[in-house]
């Protein structure tokens, strides 16, 4: 079996020095530089392919194992990978990690909402409506204050919490009728689309939980601590690694992974006043430095449970090599000797 790593966003060389000192500041290092570090580490034998020139589907045929991680994942360009994924495992028939399992619902908490609420996951409760008027009896009838969120973003943008009915009323005002007028007014060519996203507010979080988890074998965990006379934890970079976790939610998240076919997963987890825990969201982009600063990771068994805890620090693209191994080598082929 053949194995590539897909590089996007490869190194440009500008023709001006302007240009270079701006590419230079904006620039941010791809995770297949990792990949291919661990490829090596593990003598597993490997080509790159640059995924965003012309040629990349006559280049990318001759693999049959895929392994692609850009570094730029904004709401449009999430946009181009999902179809990318989802033209190499449906079209091209490959295997690629992520799958498109992983990724279809990235950048969207609506779309992840459509999964937890049909595997009945354990989620704080939410409020999901692309109807105006839907949307007005949801406020009329909710307790505040009420968080109020973006379907995409990352690190709390576009999540704000609302104190009032008057106040979300007025949201939902701007969303699906001022904001559709002033496009027209000004004849911009915006999405006039209007939604409606909340979710209810669980008060006396001080912080929360990040659960990660690659594949259905690995599990990092950290807390991520509020920001100043704030109830957002997410983009503080303010982060715990030494209080403990349950391993019970562990465990859960675990086998989300497993009944859903995710190859890597973040859920971020917050907690009632009873001390239950509920997931408000996931989301297969994450920060490899945050996760590789962890004391160590959980070794996940066949049966689901938490096992051995390996202590150390480990880059998550090492743990998505070895995963991608573990799903097609079942006659050991590549005969790896893990370190």
């Amino acid at each position: 079996m053949k194995i590539c790593i897909c590089i996007s966003h490869e190194q440009v060389n500008p023709n001006s020095i302007i240009k270079q000192k701006i590419y230079d500041k904006l620039a941010t290092v791809d995770w297949s530089v990792k990949f291919e570090c661990f490829f090596k580490k593990y003598n597993i034998p490997y080509d790159t392919v640059y995924i965003d020139r012309l040629d990349w589907i006559k280049n990318i045929k001759q693999y049959d194992l895929i392994i692609w991680k850009p570094k730029f994942m904004g709401n449009e360009s999430s946009q181009f990978f999902k179809e990318k994924v989802y033209f190499i495992q449906h079209i091209l028939k490959k295997i690629i990690i992520p799958n498109y399992e992983t990724v279809w619902h990235f950048d969207s908490k609506i779309a992840q909402s459509y999964i937890f609420d049909h595997i009945n996951a354990k989620v704080v409760k939410t409020y999901t409506s692309f109807d105006y008027n839907e949307s007005i009896r949801i406020a009329n009838n909710l307790d505040y204050p009420i968080v109020v969120k973006k379907s995409n973003g990352a690190g709390s943008t576009g999540v704000s919490l609302c104190k009032s009915k008057k106040k979300l009323i007025r949201k939902i005002d701007n969303h699906f009728i001022f904001n559709k007028f002033k496009n027209h007014i000004l004849n911009t060519k915006h999405d006039n689309f209007g939604y409606f996203y909340a979710q209810k507010f669980l008060k006396n979080n001080l912080k929360d939980l990040r659960i990660t988890v690659i594949g259905d074998k690995y599990a990092f965990w950290f807390w991520r601590t509020n920001r100043n006379n704030d109830f957002r934890a997410s983009g503080s970079g303010l982060i715990d690694y030494n209080t403990p976790v349950d391993k019970s939610i562990i465990e859960y998240c675990a086998k989300i992974n497993k009944d859903n076919n995710f190859d890597s997963m973040a859920y971020d987890i917050l907690f009632d006043e009873k001390g239950n825990f509920y997931i408000i969201e996931m989301s297969y982009g994450y920060s490899d430095i945050a996760v590789r600063n962890s004391n160590g990771y959980f070794y996940i068994s066949e049966d689901g449970t938490v096992n051995d805890f390996i202590k150390g620090h480990y880059w998550p693209q090492e743990l998505w090599v070895k995963w991608l191994i573990s799903k097609v080598d079942k006659k050991k082929e590549f005969n790896v000797k893990w370190k």
